[in-house]
């Protein structure tokens, strides 16, 4: 990879905690109907072991660029590993369902200073001219984790509980964290960023109130209050970008968006994003209500495009190197419109093979538009902005992926008024229909937005 051996190492040790970190977060779903049963609790309460995941993740992800400005890349994954692997620990004793959610929101709190460090590190490290291709390569690591999730997870917990799955992950997680006090090297940083509580309090309750109004938006029968908890949220966002707008070394430094590529970029993946999640969530609904198959199955038919999503990863980022942002991203929009055509299309009685490769066709497509767009919009910044840009980009598409699910679950809701005389599984039917109807038409929406904005131009300049 052109890497001296020190950064070779470091690529090494900070991909392997961030794999764990992801692996541990698609544990969860196999899991859930033996911890519901151990702990007597319904299913909405076992839920919060993974809406508190994602809530933690998501208030902790802005901070890291001020946590980057702040430590070094050592002694940050070295905490973050710490308290990975305090929580696995706590988890694996989880005597009560309370034990067991703290435990959770300590890992969560552990993958949300993990992702955005890691990348802006690998970032930082690899060319320009390298990017696509290795940037690729963490995408198939990354996107790899997830697919074989669920399948490990279940084999565990049938064989050892889901006690001793904690157990083994936080025995993974201590030796991470002992390689990497041995093996890593403390590098302070230039200036150190000074810490502004206003800014954390801003940042913490708008995104707190703007995710879990989006999570509870379909769900809630109080819909106006719901609406006023993300009105709020969004003020109090709007205050937190004024603020470090003006402040001399803001928390989250707001001209990342003065790139006209990187703003670009953050729009495209994080709708892209909030799309496939909507669709992967409303799929798993038409397997097991209208086709009446297993949550097994449901898993398998989901299994190619995961696997293909991973892999694709690293072709499109070679592909993004060579021919450039415009070819991936364009053929990425006619796999992904394709896929969802045919699910947008399907009767009630399509074969389970054919629900299978319309999904994986959205698969490819997705990947094809997100690695290349990524890599195109980090590479119109300084890199002293890049800590930045990874925390703005993520933070955007938490935002994204709960607007997109609300928004597609709501669409799904719209059955009963279409078809008032349906039977239940016809309604079932429909509602998924018109949420994938609606899905393709923000696809369709976000081609023409690719076709006409993202493209490589030689006037392109770096801000920052």
């Amino acid at each position: 990879m052109g890497l001296t051996r020190k950064q070779r190492i470091t690529v090494i040790v900070l991909l392997t905690g961030t794999v764990l970190a992801i692996l541990d977060l698609s544990f969860l779903s196999p899991a859930l109907p033996s911890i519901m049963e151990d702990f007597s609790i319904d299913a909405t309460t076992a839920q919060w072991l993974s809406s508190a995941y994602s809530l933690v993740e998501a208030l902790i992800i802005p901070l890291s660029a001020y946590l980057l400005g702040r430590f070094s890349t050592k002694r940050l994954f070295v905490a973050a590993m710490s308290i990975f692997s305090a929580g696995s620990l706590l988890a694996a004793w989880g005597p009560n369902f309370g034990v067991l959610l703290v435990g959770r929101v300590c890992q969560a709190a552990c993958t949300g200073i993990l992702l955005p460090m890691v990348m802006t590190e690998i970032v930082l490290i690899f060319p320009r001219e390298r990017r696509g291709t290795d940037m690729g390569l963490i995408g198939l690591l990354v996107g790899f984790a997830p697919a074989i999730g669920p399948t490990v997870s279940g084999l565990l917990i049938d064989s050892v509980g889901w006690h001793a799955l904690f157990l083994i992950v936080g025995a993974l997680g201590i030796i991470i964290l002992c390689v990497a006090i041995v093996v890593l090297e403390i590098k302070e940083t230039a200036t150190r960023t000074p810490f502004d509580a206003l800014s954390v309090a801003l940042s913490s309750i708008g995104l707190l109130c703007i995710l879990y109004g989006l999570s509870t938006f379909a769900s809630t029968d109080n819909t106006v209050a719901i609406i006023f908890l993300i009105v709020i949220g969004t003020a109090l966002i709007a205050l937190f970008v004024v603020r470090q707008c003006r402040l001399d070394q803001p928390m989250l430094d707001m001209r990342v968006f003065r790139s006209r590529r990187f703003s670009s970029s953050v729009a495209v993946i994080a709708l892209t994003q909030g799309v496939y999640l909507g669709i992967g969530t409303v799929l798993p609904l038409f397997v097991q209500i209208v086709r009446g198959e297993s949550a097994v199955m449901s898993g398998l038919v989901v299994l190619p495009g995961a696997l293909l999503s991973a892999a694709m990863a690293l072709v499109s980022g070679k592909l993004y190197d060579r021919f450039g942002v415009h070819v991936p991203a364009r053929v990425g929009c006619v796999c992904a419109l394709a896929g969802i055509a045919l699910l947008a299309t399907m009767p009630m009685d399509t074969d389970m093979p054919v629900v299978a490769i319309a999904y994986a066709l959205c698969s490819v497509g997705v990947q094809l538009i997100i690695t290349p767009c990524n890599t195109w919009g980090i590479n119109s910044l300084s890199n002293t902005l890049v800590r930045h840009a990874n925390a703005a980009a993520q933070t955007s598409n938490q935002i994204s992926n709960s607007f997109m699910v609300a928004l597609i679950i709501s669409f799904s809701a719209l059955s009963s008024v279409i078809a008032p005389t349906a039977t239940k599984l016809e309604a079932a039917y429909y509602g998924d229909k018109i949420a994938f109807i609606a899905a393709a038409v923000i696809l369709l929406a976000l081609a023409a937005f690719i076709a006409i904005f993202i493209r490589d131009r030689e006037t392109d300049t770096i801000v920052g």
